[in-house]
């Protein structure tokens, strides 16, 4: 197919909006009804796309259309527009949760997804029944960039290293305890400071944070862990741990009684004193005053204070 890129003009929200609904939906029959228009319309938008971009952008496999490279990489992009368009539409004096249609994404590790959303859905479904919630994981290197351009409402978490322009509010605080196999060598006794420092540990890599918190925490102790193994979510690391005789580092909240109850591990505290983290919200001042960020601010705040208040010490 030709490329068309020279004296195109601009791209009309008829092409974005169709492009997304595509995308969400992958098959022309539900994008058609996302956009409450008919088949043929988003078939003749799709057949315009194509020769706009230059590309095919959406491949057919069954019933579905599977998008192409091209259109994958304008899939952010399209988002921001229809998120700024939805700004737009919306009353500028106030935001009824109750009547709103939108999409809220988030920032959160796999600790906030399975600590606070159960209960955001929760809220969601009885006082906002036609938004929706996307979690998502933004590099702390783009984490301001993504919250300035409408990538991500908010981000929630530890965020060591937050670019400090942007706003914040305190949710509480955590403690740090270690995680290690209820059958391994370090469940019949009390874990001593030389048995942390010749462990062999487990370390959770978080895309929020610049540095590991954890592993700066400890460096300024003059503790330095030898890692055997760096996972992405707590969920891999317990179960690692079930296996091994490997300490993973924690902070209590992801535990309580859910991954104890899930897998055979326990519970044990540092041996050396440690101190707490700070969970934060963050978000950028561009949308400091927007009615509907302002509700998203405080229904996330109250579900993640939920969390910590039933946070104890091992």
């Amino acid at each position: 197919m030709a490329n068309t890129l020279e004296g195109r003009g601009r791209a009309d929200l008829t092409m974005i909006a169709t492009l997304k609904a595509l995308l969400d939906t992958g098959n022309v029959s539900r994008a058609a009804d996302a956009l409450g228009v008919t088949q043929p319309s988003v078939s003749q938008s799709l057949k315009r796309m194509r020769q706009y971009f230059g590309d095919e952008l959406f491949v057919r496999s069954g019933n579905a259309m599977n998008p192409t490279p091209r259109a994958i990489e304008l899939g952010p992009l399209v988002d921001r527009v229809m998120r700024d368009v939805n700004l737009i539409s919306q009353p500028g004096s106030e935001f009824d949760p109750m009547a709103a249609n939108r999409e809220f994404i988030i920032c959160m590790t796999d600790i906030g997804e399975y600590m606070i959303v159960p209960n955001l859905a929760s809220v969601f479904a009885s006082e906002a029944p036609g938004c929706s919630i996307r979690t998502r994981r933004i590099p702390q290197a783009r984490l301001r960039e993504a919250l300035e351009l409408g990538e991500a409402d908010l981000a929630v978490g530890t965020l060591a290293g937050a670019n400090r322009s942007l706003r914040q509010q305190r949710l509480g605080e955590y403690v740090v305890t270690c995680m290690v196999s209820t059958q391994g060598r370090w469940a019949k006794s009390a874990l001593t400071g030389d048995d942390y420092a010749a462990a062999r540990h487990v370390v959770v890599q978080r895309l929020s944070d610049s540095v590991d918190p954890i592993t700066e925490r400890l460096r300024a102790k003059g503790i330095h862990r030898s890692v055997a193994l760096f996972v992405d979510n707590h969920f891999v690391a317990a179960r690692a741990v079930a296996e091994t005789d490997l300490i993973c580092t924690v902070p209590n909240v992801v535990m309580g009684e859910q991954l104890v109850s899930t897998f055979p591990v326990k519970l044990v505290p540092l041996p050396f004193e440690f101190g707490h983290f700070v969970s934060r919200l963050l978000w950028h001042d561009r949308y400091h005053t927007d009615p509907s960020h302002v509700w998203l601010r405080n229904t996330v705040e109250r579900s993640a204070r939920k969390m910590v208040a039933w946070q104890r010490s091992p």
